[in-house]
Order: C-alpha cells, then sequence, then structure tokens
C-alpha cells in the first residue's frame, strides 16, 4: 500500500501549508483559489460600485470559469485515486476484480465522456500549454476506458485526436483505423485520419482517406477542403484549385483557406 508517511507537510513562514507531493500540491492549490475567488466575489457584490454597474459583471463567464476549476480539481483527485489504485503492492487479484467491476458498471463511457469533455474545453481554449497537458490526460482517460471495454471505438477515435495534437501522427493513425474497425460510419475518423496522414506527409494515404468519406457523402465540405489543403502542401495547385472550388460551392471557406487557395491561384 502507498506510504502515506510519505506526503508530509512543510510549514513555511506564511500560513499557507506547502506539500512535497506535486499532486498533493496542485489540489491545495485549486481549492485556495476556489476559496479565494469566492471570497472576491463576494466583496465585489457587496461593494456599492459594483450595485451601480452589476449590468457589466459578467456572470456567465464568472460560473464557467468556476465550474471548470472544479472540474479540474476533480479530475485531479481522480488522477491521485487511480495512482493508489494503481499501486505495484496491490496484488493483481484485486486489481482485477476492481476493473471487472468497473466494466460492469460501464465506467470505460464515464472515462471516455471525461476525455471528451477535456477535448472540447481544449477546441475552445487552445493555449499550447493547455493543449500538451489536455491531451495526455486525454490520452490516459482513453486508455483507462481500453483497458475495461477494448471495443470502445470512441476511446481510440477521441485518443487518435489527441495524438495528433501532440505530433505523434503515426501512432494517431493506428489508433483511428481501430476505431473505424469498431465503427465504420464515424466520418469525423477518416477525417481526423487524412489530416494526420497529410501532417506526417503520406499524401497519397491522406487523399485516399478523404476518398473513403465522399464515397459516403459526396457532397462533404470538410473532405473536399481535406483534399484541397492536401493538394496545396502536396504542390499540386491545379487539383488544390479543383477541390477548394468545390468546397466552397458548397459552403464559404474559412479565411485561412481563402489565403492558401489565393496562393494556389497565383502559383497556377
Amino acid at each position: 500500500m502507498k506510504d502515506w508517511d510519505d506526503i508530509k507537510i512543510n510549514k513555511r513562514s506564511t500560513d499557507k501549508v506547502f506539500f512535497e507531493s506535486p499532486l498533493i500540491q496542485s489540489i491545495s492549490d485549486k481549492i485556495d483559489f476556489l476559496r479565494d475567488e469566492s471570497k472576491e466575489i463576494l466583496k465585489e457584490i457587496d461593494s456599492t460600485e459594483l450595485k451601480q454597474q452589476i449590468d457589466q459583471f459578467d456572470i456567465e463567464k464568472f460560473g464557467e470559469d468556476t465550474i471548470n476549476q472544479i472540474d479540474d480539481l476533480i479530475d485531479e483527485l481522480s488522477q491521485f485515486k487511480d495512482k493508489i489504485l494503481d499501486s505495484e503492492d496491490i496484488p493483481d487479484i484485486v486489481k482485477e476484480s476492481s476493473n471487472e467491476f468497473k466494466a460492469n458498471l460501464n465506467r470505460d463511457e464515464i472515462y471516455v465522456k471525461k476525455a471528451r469533455k477535456k477535448l472540447a474545453r481544449l477546441n475552445a481554449n487552445d493555449k499550447l500549454l493547455d493543449k500538451y497537458d489536455a491531451s495526455f490526460r486525454i490520452i490516459e482517460l482513453c486508455d483507462k476506458a481500453i483497458d475495461l471495454n477494448y471495443r470502445n471505438a470512441d476511446a481510440y477515435y477521441l485518443k487518435g485526436i489527441a495524438l495528433i495534437n501532440l505530433g505523434k501522427y503515426h501512432e494517431a493513425v493506428k489508433q483511428l483505423i481501430k476505431s473505424l474497425a469498431l465503427d465504420g460510419d464515424n466520418i469525423d475518423a477518416r477525417l481526423n485520419a487524412g489530416k494526420a496522414y497529410r501532417l506526417n506527409r503520406e499524401f497519397d494515404n491522406a487523399i485516399d482517406a478523404y476518398g473513403s468519406v465522399l464515397k459516403r457523402d459526396e457532397n462533404s465540405f470538410e473532405a473536399f477542403k481535406g483534399k484541397a489543403v492536401t493538394y496545396y502542401d502536396w504542390g499540386k495547385y491545379g487539383k488544390a484549385d479543383e477541390c477548394f472550388k468545390k468546397a466552397n460551392s458548397i459552403e464559404t471557406l474559412d479565411e485561412k483557406s481563402k489565403e492558401i487557395w489565393d496562393i494556389c491561384l497565383n502559383e497556377l
């Protein structure tokens, strides 16, 4: 079992308590943040100035940030619990029975739900540090889901996207193919496989992946745009121009895609 004596407390000159364990320290810091933030908000609400300008107070933004802080805290507590349960000191028979119990409760879906939520937050706030930290956590959650249920297609799919974020394109394709082997109708998995192939400069494979989408949906905007960018990276500007035209006829291209299209036209 874990030696709880390892979690030592060092008293500093201030009233704040510091832990030697980085994980425990992180959890403690988040609790302190929530407590201090709540105090400040209560002070602001009670102030005459705020009461006069209450319409300028972004309640929705504050609520979202607070919920995200609580969500991160719960996730770190979950990681801490898992590290204890995964300890080498725990007999294998106990771990196996725990996994079987979790599987019976569809715990794999809980891990997938957490991974999907982290990915959504990552897409909404694409900071470099958050991107890497969140992607590693998504992979960890997906691996836990796969350990409980190796036929969970969504777990492989989400893990593939996280691997793309980390620049591990070859590994990402492997996970996306596993997802498609279980759920061949997942168009997004095919699109992301095309993206991973393109970023890995496997252009033939990328075009094939986007082509497999178009066989299922001949008017897929994302597939035509993906093919266009692939041909652009490949230096085949004429084919890129054709695909950009087709994509733009289905849906208006974003500004970045239009800039790439302009480059292609200049190269022709």
